[in-house]
């Protein structure tokens, strides 16, 4: 007698998967959106002279990018300005002065912008800044007197035979670019230093300590390297500008690294 209740129960423990289920659905991620980098900024110092004549201040929070610390930095404070009320140290100068240039003008100081440079890792991802030292006299007799000390982008005023360019006979030049390991080397600041950089009503040199320093310009380029909003956030930091075509023309054409190399092989 044969019975089918066992034969059942042993299908039962195998069941059959059919060919033509669907398998479940995996779950989807999520799409992760990526996070937009943080852009370090910095407190920057304003004073400028009003169409009435009154000097107006103001602290301004801004990106902590080469193009803005430019416009900050080019000389520490001790720094000898000729102006005509004699040597003036930059801190003590005040929009309204009058200043000597080297194209031999008297020029009057629209603007002044300072910043504090800070030693290696004293604020966490903030690039550290190289300044260059030009020692006493290291180009001549008085020139400077006593040392110099420019910001990482600051110009000199190159003449006669130290521009040896073809069809210049006076040209800017990055400092960083004559830095010879003697007489002009690169510090690290060790302790935070105040830097400071001057418009001029007309741009020019300015006369540091016996030596031709470039005022203020942001170049014919500057603006095409800004977004829309970028550029509207950096010419508020000159409320006596109403664009980048108020800082006028160069006073002298600026040379690149490059061509400061080809004048040095030359």
């Amino acid at each position: 007698m044969m019975h089918s209740a066992p034969r059942a129960a042993a299908f039962a423990a195998y069941p059959i998967v059919s060919p033509y289920k669907k398998p479940a659905p995996k779950p989807v991620a999520k799409a992760v959106r990526p996070q937009r980098a943080t852009m370090m900024t910095r407190r920057y110092e304003t004073s400028w002279l009003t169409d009435a004549g009154t000097i107006e201040t103001a602290t301004r929070i801004a990106p902590a990018i080469a193009e803005f610390e430019e416009a900050f930095s080019a000389l520490a404070r001790g720094t000898l300005i000729e102006t005509t009320d004699g040597l003036v140290a930059v801190e003590d100068l005040v929009p309204g002065q009058r200043v000597a240039t080297a194209e031999g003008r008297i020029e009057t100081v629209t603007w002044i912008g300072s910043m504090t440079l800070f030693p290696p890792h004293a604020v966490p991802g903030l690039a550290p800044s190289l300044l260059t030292r030009i020692t006493s006299e290291a180009f001549g007799e008085g020139r400077p007197m006593p040392d110099l000390i420019l910001g990482p982008q600051a110009r000199l005023l190159l003449s006669g035979g130290r521009c040896r360019m073809p069809g210049y006979t006076r040209a800017y030049a990055p400092a960083r670019c004559l830095i010879d390991c003697e007489s002009i080397v690169e510090v690290t600041p060790v302790a935070p230093v105040t830097m400071f950089h001057i418009v001029l009503e007309r741009h020019g040199s300015l006369c540091c300590a016996g030596i031709e320093v470039e005022s203020y310009h942001p170049g014919r380029a500057h603006a095409e390297r800004f977004d829309p909003q970028l550029a509207a956030l950096f010419i508020a930091m000159f409320p006596q500008m109403s664009g980048f075509s108020d800082f006028g023309p160069l006073a002298h054409p600026r040379l690149s690294a490059d061509e400061m190399e080809m004048m040095a092989a030359a």
